[in-house]
């Protein structure tokens, strides 16, 4: 059996200390690296235009007419949104709106390495510490950025510490309603407002309701009972609380994409596995699939191999958990029993993250790497699950401490990597220096160069995107993360068109539509791409 606390009995060593120091230090280092990159690292997050967007629809959305549809894309991120709205007007927003949520993530990093240190002991809340800090380039494009589900950790994370709150309190027999009041209440009002975000039923919700649940089925006495009733009021309550919100959101006409999702056929369960490992070894920086056997990607396998061995072990573990809890009385110390919880708590994030993507259409793409944010915390905060033993305490340490070097190296090998294919600052000011010069502010393009062309220059130019579609117009509105009141002509006024040809971009503009005219003006401001400026506003030639 698991034991509830880590205990470090048994493992007095000179090789201890050395370990352990060796483990904080390069948690450290990943740390420092993250804060030295965090200038370069903003600048290449906002190349991409689903990052960008979440930045261009709360700056501009005050300067929308009444009854202006706001769609935030494919899911809603209305917390990011209510904190951006709220300080849109202050002097230095932007630079607000980039560190935030770098500074929320490793806030979420740090309150899911206390609850481990809580309920395992010092070592287990440093050993996921490290391994979450230690985050890959594409752990970083879902952490540190507003839309992109990267406040699930902090979200999670505070879940499972109220759980524990309130089991500790509820075993020494406080009344339930002072608990309900003190917890429950900030609690509601908090996973409420993360409720908008769907991801956050299956990889936290879930997960806070029926740990305590499963403890009490195990153990059945009058505490446990209590706990799953404190889980089960306030996790209905948030549940409503965040349809509440999000009906309220809608009603204001800040909506969301519709976002189907079906179950994969019984012929793509193996495919759907496949991905899964594909999605959850990028996620942790270790997708060696398909890369040469040899040089840097040599280290890419190693990283992979890791997770893997991770993964599988951590599964296994909890298995042997389960056997030996399976009829066991319930233990008597609050600490014991918050060991307990907490690793129902985290195995079933786990479980239920894992079985959601595989068994849906999102593992029908291994680029889906975001919905398994909630998997990779749980994995993390599990690790001390495995120091049993001292040479168990040994082996994680040290390939904790490895698979943080190996992070360390890929992040440092090199300048930050863009994140997506959106013109850069140099291109964005000539885009801005050109159209500027020839009377026009505003102008229209392909999804994936319109919102980092506005974001880059400081909303002066503003580039909307706009989509193919079927004659007559030939070019519509877009149908993603826009504001409705974008595509509404306006008389007398220049506009321009940014055309782009390069390779492997989609949704793009390759070339100026007949149906637009002729331009007063182009200029090559960049490899691929053209600007063309009109005498009139070519909204009025699109299509709805």
């Amino acid at each position: 059996m698991i034991p509830s606390r880590i205990s470090s009995g048994g493992w007095q060593s000179a090789s201890r200390c050395s370990l352990v120091a060796l483990l904080a230090l390069v948690g450290i280092a990943n740390l420092i690296l993250l804060l030295d990159q965090s200038g370069a690292l903003v600048r290449s997050l906002y190349l991409d235009a689903d990052n960008a967007s979440a930045f261009v629809l709360p700056a501009l959305a005050g300067h929308a007419p009444a009854g202006a549809l706001v769609n935030l894309g494919n899911h809603a991120w209305y917390e990011p949104w209510w904190l951006m709205r709220a300080t849109a007007g202050l002097h230095g927003y932007r630079q607000l709106w980039e560190a935030a949520p770098i500074v929320l993530g490793l806030l979420g990093i740090a309150v899911v390495a206390a609850c481990a240190w809580s309920a395992l002991g010092w070592l287990a809340g440093l050993l996921s510490a490290v391994a979450l800090v230690a985050a890959s380039e594409s752990l970083r494009g879902v952490l540190y950025v507003p839309e992109s589900h990267g406040l699930i950790v902090l979200h999670t994370g505070v879940l499972c510490g109220a759980l524990l709150i309130a089991h500790r309190l509820l075993c020494r027999a406080v009344p339930r309603l002072p608990v309900l009041l003190l917890v429950g209440v900030p609690l509601v009002a908090f996973t409420g407002a993360g409720l908008t975000d769907q991801l956050l039923y299956v990889s936290g919700l879930a997960p806070f309701i029926l740990a305590p649940a499963w403890c009490w089925l195990r153990y059945g006495s009058r505490p446990w009972r209590a706990v799953s009733l404190f889980a089960l009021v306030t996790g209905a309550l948030a549940a409503l609380l965040g349809l509440l919100l999000t009906h309220l959101m809608q009603h204001q006409h800040v909506i969301h994409a519709p976002f189907p999702v079906d179950f994969v056929g019984a012929e793509a369960v193996l495919v759907g596995l496949q991905n899964l490992l594909a999605a959850f070894l990028s996620l942790g920086g270790g997708s060696f699939f398909g890369r040469p056997a040899s040089g840097a990607h040599l280290l890419t396998f190693l990283t992979g191999a890791l997770i893997v061995l991770a993964l599988v072990a951590v599964l296994a573990s909890l298995r042997r958990w389960a056997r030996a809890t399976a009829g066991s009385a319930e233990p008597r110390a609050a600490a014991s029993g918050s060991g307990d919880l907490f690793i129902a708590f985290w195995a079933l994030a786990l479980v239920l993250v894992l079985a959601a993507f595989a068994l849906t259409s999102f593992s029908g793409s291994v680029s889906n790497i975001r919905y398994l944010v909630g998997a990779w915390v749980a994995l993390a905060a599990l690790l001390g699950t495995l120091a049993t033993t001292p040479l168990a305490r040994t082996v994680v340490i040290s390939a904790v401490a490895l698979f943080g070097v190996l992070n360390l190296h890929a992040d440092h090998a090199g300048r930050v990597p863009a994140a997506g294919p959106g013109p850069d600052q140099q291109v964005a000011r000539a885009i801005e220096h050109f159209v500027t010069a020839k009377g026009a502010d505003l102008g229209y393009s392909g999804y994936w160069d319109a919102a980092p062309v506005t974001w880059e220059t400081h909303l002066r130019v503003k580039l909307y995107p706009i989509q193919s579609c079927k004659p007559p117009q030939g070019w519509c509105h877009f149908d993603g993360a826009q504001i409705s009141s974008w595509y509404l002509p306006h008389a007398g006024r220049r506009t321009f068109l940014l055309t782009d040809t390069r390779a492997g971009v989609p949704l793009e503009v390759g070339q100026p539509p007949a149906s637009f005219g002729a331009p007063l003006a182009s200029e090559v401001v960049g490899m691929g791409l053209t600007v063309f400026v009109y005498g009139h506003d070519i909204a009025a030639d699109l299509g709805p």
